[in-house]
């Protein structure tokens, strides 16, 4: 019963390589910005910026589910295009 609890902490917290819009605003789109961007403005900046995007089933005829944005490809266009090069980033400890 004990590790139920960690578990569901452990989930919340997303190593995966792949995330939706939602997650993405969660973590690391928070860490980043303030406030955060609506969701169209976020999927304009990828788009423009090619970040690697997927459907979950590319092969549906309608919708085919959420789309998943590379985390990295994320974290990397955070990093390089929109970051000062001495802008300390939210919430790290400042050394």
């Amino acid at each position: 019963m004990r590790n139920q609890g960690r578990m569901a902490d452990e989930s919340k917290r997303s190593t995966a390589r792949l995330a939706t819009l939602d997650e993405l605003i969660q973590s690391p789109l928070q860490d980043f910005l303030a406030p955060v961007p609506c969701k169209a403005t976020l999927r304009d900046w990828f788009d423009r910026n090619h970040v690697q995007r997927m459907k979950a089933n590319p092969s549906a005829r309608r919708g085919g589910g959420p789309n998943y944005y590379s985390r990295a490809d994320v974290e990397k266009l955070l990093r390089s295009r929109m970051m000062p090069g001495n802008f300390k980033v939210r919430g790290l400890p400042q050394g």
